[in-house]
């Protein structure tokens, strides 16, 4: 059998922490896409015929489509239709004084397309929705649909003229198949042919929209797994410098690191249940940096002050979690240890516009070659990136007099958008 090794506390452990979080969440969120069906089957759905998650056949309502908007369309046709053929007729009975019988016959012929129509329509849309859904058999159908319903709608104008006696008599069959049948078959098709190019149209317009808008889901969701795995990269690499600060403290002073220890445990208390959130605010940030530097205090002793300046105003503020305190720990950790009088960590917040600047300055060290390029740091970074794009950035500058102020400037809650 062969054994897999088993990852031990190393530096590369908190990179395993987030390849292995990235992996499962990865499985899991394109697991769930493909199970409720909405990454193939909606792009699918665009000639063929409507497919649920579960892979099953929707059944459409009968006269799903059609609308009032549709209804005023096929009047509006109708009544030009009327118009143009009525043209000639008007200069005649304004001539003769004959517009009020003009107007007459105009709604009356109106009203007749009117009463046509509507088998032409129930049976055209009805076809569409429950026949076949795609290439030559959706075609034939339709063609036979338009073929029948004229003729329906023909002899529903016929029964309507003879019920209301507007024609005495009636035309020759001969005249009704060859001359009226075949106009009105024709304007029914050319208007359902018109209808299936608009509807594929259509169809495929929204297949691409819902397309877009699960592709733009799809990323959100990875983009959070990637910030919760770049996140779960700060929380051991904080922890472990933590505990082998106790550890070195207990080799020196017993009693100093048993303080030590019960602060680190009341920080953890606080700080543990807020690690996996998605974001907090600054008044539970610099809670828990005050709490971070008095744990720290306990081992430095005089070499360490600090003061933590966040205006009442902007105490409320979203900011992401974790990351203001990371700039705290570098401060203390790269700028104040390797100096042998410590010095002194301000952090303070401030609004400019729409952005919101924090910044995190030391009278220690300054840079030393190769600074700025740590995990902390590093992690900052891609998590500024994932979340805010170009409205999020991470800024170190020596000061004058000694050490270094970091700046995060971030979008406000009323400014921000995700990238």
């Amino acid at each position: 059998m062969v054994r897999r090794p088993i990852p031990t506390l190393t530096p590369d452990f908190p990179r395993f922490i987030e390849r292995r979080l990235n992996a499962g969440d990865a499985a899991a969120i394109v697991e769930r896409h493909e199970r409720a069906g909405t990454m193939s089957t909606q792009l699918e759905g665009t000639n063929g015929p409507p497919v649920g998650g579960d892979g099953r056949r929707v059944r459409r309502p009968t006269l799903a489509g059609l609308t009032p908007q549709v209804v005023a369309i096929v009047a509006a046709l109708l009544f030009a239709r009327v118009l143009g053929a009525n043209v000639e007729v008007l200069l005649i009975a304004t001539q003769h004084g004959e517009l009020t019988d003009w107007f007459a016959n105009l709604f009356r012929a109106f009203a007749m397309l009117l009463v046509m129509a509507i088998p032409m329509l129930v049976g055209v849309i009805a076809t569409a929705n429950l026949g076949p859904q795609r290439g030559v058999p959706r075609f034939g159908a339709l063609a036979a649909a338009a073929v029948f319903s004229s003729i329906a709608g023909l002899l529903l104008r016929m029964v309507v003229q003879r019920s209301l006696g507007t024609v005495s008599g009636g035309a020759p069959l001969s005249i009704i198949l060859t001359y009226l049948w075949p106009r009105y078959a024709l304007l029914c098709g050319m208007l359902t042919i018109a209808a299936e190019f608009y509807r594929r149209e259509s169809s495929s317009i929204e297949a691409m929209q819902r397309a877009e808008l699960e592709r733009a889901a799809l990323e959100r969701e990875m983009a959070e797994a990637r910030l919760q795995g770049l996140q779960a990269q700060i929380e051991p690499h904080f922890l472990f410098n933590t505990l082998a600060n106790v550890r070195r403290l207990y080799e020196t002073s017993h009693e100093a690191g048993a303080a030590m220890l019960e602060n680190l445990m009341r920080y953890l208390q606080v700080a543990l249940p807020r690690m996996r959130e998605g974001k907090t605010t600054l008044e539970r940030d610099s809670e828990l940096i005050e709490a971070f530097l008095q744990v720290q205090q306990v081992r430095m002793g005089a070499r360490l002050a600090f003061a933590v300046d966040i205006p009442a105003a902007l105490r409320a503020q979203p900011v992401p979690p974790m990351m203001l305190l990371t700039l705290v720990e570098n401060a203390v950790k790269h700028g104040l240890n390797p100096s042998l009088k410590g010095g002194f960590v301000r952090v303070a917040a401030r609004r400019e516009g729409q952005c919101l600047v924090l910044s995190v300055a030391d009278t220690g060290v300054g840079f030393a070659p190769g600074s700025g390029a740590g995990i902390g740091l590093a992690n900052i970074r891609a998590r500024l990136a994932a979340q805010f794009g170009a409205q999020g950035e991470l800024e170190l500058a020596n000061n004058e007099l000694g050490g270094v102020t970091a700046t995060l400037r971030l979008p406000t809650a009323s400014a921000m958008t995700y990238a």
